[in-house]
């Protein structure tokens, strides 16, 4: 290619375009895969919380009766970890291993392995994330309402 450009002939080198516009393409595939990615996830996230929030809106009452005849709030907080950590694990857990179950058999698919990838870090990592997340949102409300003093917390006229 040298000689021939030395010699001022235009001569392209349709290998490295090609593989240029591939890399490109591949480049805005995956960030494309990622965007929707991540809306999906933040729309889960959302719904997890408002599910959390709601089923945590039904039990005001009973936080309110609890903390009236003297549970202390370390106790009402260790209930409600203790129900939170074993729904995410009844629930939550079973279904990542599903799906990394579903994403491993998809990638023994020739067409389909360069599009999927999981290894078990990944699977951890998200177990993780999850518990996390999940203890998190959970107890935000739990912590916004024992914070109150107990009339206060039965006082609520709006939750029946």
């Amino acid at each position: 290619l040298n000689d021939f450009r030395n010699k001022n002939l235009n001569i392209n080198d349709s290998y490295e375009k090609s593989k240029k516009d591939y890399m490109n393409e591949a480049r805005d595939s995956i960030n494309a895969s990622l965007l929707v990615s991540f809306i999906i996830l933040g729309i889960s996230l959302v719904e997890i919380f408002l599910m959390i929030r709601a089923s945590f809106l039904s039990r005001i009452k009973e936080v309110g009766i609890l903390r009236a005849i003297g549970v202390k709030k370390l106790d009402i907080y260790n209930m409600f970890f203790g129900e939170i950590f074993a729904m995410t694990t009844v629930a939550c857990v079973p279904g990542i291993i599903f799906m990394a179950y579903i994403l491993n058999t998809l990638t023994g698919i020739k067409q389909l392995a360069r599009m999927f990838t999981i290894n078990p870090f990944v699977i951890i990592v998200s177990i993780i994330l999850v518990y996390v997340f999940n203890l998190i949102v959970g107890l935000i409300p739990v912590f916004n309402t024992i914070r109150k003093t107990p009339a206060n917390i039965l006082a609520r006229h709006d939750l029946d």
